[in-house]
């Protein structure tokens, strides 16, 4: 555990600055652009968000599952290995992507008028791709200091030319893409000499066999995951306005603060999990793992739905205040996400990946189903329902594959008694909000309930560890 939390604190914790970026443009987004032009930039990354799926065909997990069976010059093969095969996937994808980008725009906005900046999104593709392998790299090296220091230039240089490209030069919209590319670009470029080191340029097709068998049958699971992601942004296109999405687009980034614990999160747990796994007592402490996690996490969701209102005043100008009805729904939303993470060993450990996509595509089923019905009767508040249905869906349904796979005694009645207030508070938000004064006696209640649960688990967490040691000991 200790490992656990040292790898959180260091790479998870650098990873969140990177993600940081999405808040600190915010109050330039929304005092330079309307919402229907926010909403615009919204789509055009989720465009790349769906076409980046089959950039890497999930071969970035098969670079972590196999990174510590090779030693020395094997593992500089694999690693030469994945990054010139996804490197050339990317190439495949941003071609035609570019070469039809105004079809492309035809389809989503109804004009030709976003064929540019869907140009330069598809630009970035091969560089996000890189920067995410060689990241990888790094952080299972524990090239700590090194990890830190590219994902604070990526961000300096992001925020730096956004700054020059749309508040400076007035660019607009492609100074927002603009400035995404050249960041990248120079970024991807300081990684290059960070982990060369770690290439051999030299392929092995055995490897790649090898990482294809692995990662292809989690590939339905990640069109799962995206589908469940932007789906509904397609139902918005077709039912509400690009103001809309620009409304949903705002309170989605800001809940997404859930989002940088999902990320420093797994950056810490992928490697802690499959290291845990020569511990004897791994399966108490997975166990212990998930309830010493709930209490932190739902006290941010309730946080951001008590005070939904003050969040949204504060980062955006006066056309976007309405996105406080949606912020503690999302937040709640992405927060299941994590709980997932901790409860999906089975399949990962088992290698049965096949059983990822088939709990994703079950509950895609879910959120396409009921998308279509909510959001015709609900508006945007259907949106919220249907993702809040859709992530409880998938939690349960992996939470029951994963244990028939691999069991892990996770005390399920525990995990309930925590996760109570955090939905009646989410969920109660995105209607009328009581006084300041209330919330505020409200939320005392509430960091008191989650702080003495947190305390009283890790009690028994140090305890049982300290059983552990005597039993090695002896």
């Amino acid at each position: 555990m200790r490992e656990f939390i040292k790898s959180f604190l260091s790479f998870g914790l650098a990873s969140v600055v990177e993600r940081v970026i999405a808040f600190v443009l915010l109050p330039i987004y929304t005092h330079y652009f309307s919402t229907a032009e926010f909403g615009a930039i919204d789509l055009v990354q989720v465009i790349i968000g769906v076409v980046s799926i089959f950039a890497h065909l999930q071969l970035e997990t098969s670079l972590q599952r196999y990174y510590y069976e090779y030693e020395g010059r094997q593992k500089h093969i694999m690693i030469s290995t994945i990054v010139a095969a996804i490197s050339f996937l990317s190439l495949v994808i941003t071609v035609p992507l570019i070469i039809f980008s105004q079809a492309v725009s035809e389809l989503i906005f109804k004009n030709a008028n976003y064929s540019g900046i869907i140009k330069l999104a598809a630009l970035q593709l091969v560089f996000i791709n890189y920067s995410m392998l060689a990241l990888v790299i790094l952080r299972y090296e524990k090239k700590n200091m090194r990890f830190a220091a590219m994902i604070l230039l990526k961000v300096f240089l992001t925020v730096l030319f956004i700054i020059v490209f749309v508040v400076w030069l007035k660019k607009g919209l492609y100074g927002v893409f603009y400035a995404q590319l050249i960041g990248l670009v120079v970024s991807s470029i300081a990684l290059f000499f960070s982990v060369r080191e770690f290439n051999s340029y030299k392929l092995s097709y055995a490897m790649l066999k090898r990482s294809v068998v692995y990662a292809f049958p989690q590939f339905p699971a990640r069109i799962g995951s995206i589908m469940l992601t932007y789906a509904n942004r397609f139902f918005m296109v077709g039912y509400l306005t690009i103001s809309a999405i620009g409304i949903y687009s705002l309170s989605l980034r800001l809940a997404s603060v859930l989002q940088l614990v999902y990320t420093a999160f797994v950056m810490a747990w992928a490697p802690f999990m499959f290291s845990q796994m020569k511990n004897p007592e791994h399966k108490k402490v997975f166990s212990q793992v998930l309830l010493l996690l709930a209490g932190p996490v739902y006290l941010i969701v309730c946080v951001f739905s008590l005070f939904s209102k003050e969040i949204v005043m504060v980062i955006s100008s006066s056309q976007f205040h309405t996105a406080y009805h949606y912020l503690g729904g999302l937040a709640l939303y992405n927060s299941l996400m994590i709980f997932k993470e901790v409860v999906d060993i089975g399949p990962k450990f088992t290698e049965k990946t096949k059983y990822l996509s088939f709990t994703f595509f079950l509950s895609v089923i879910v959120n396409i189903a009921s998308l279509y019905f909510f959001i015709r009767l609900y508006g945007l508040y259907g949106v919220v329902y249907s993702m809040l249905l859709t992530n409880a869906v998938l939690l349960i349904v992996s939470w029951i594959v994963s244990n028939r796979l691999y069991y892990i005694p996770y005390n399920v009645y525990k995990f309930i008694l925590q996760s109570v207030p955090a939905f009646v508070l989410a969920i109660g938000s995105m209607f009328e909000l009581p006084s300041l004064l209330i919330r505020m006696a409200i939320a005392v209640v509430t960091i008191f309930f989650y702080s003495f649960n947190f305390l009283k688990y890790y009690k028994t967490f140090k305890a049982n560890r300290a059983v552990e040691l005597e039993v090695a000991a002896g």
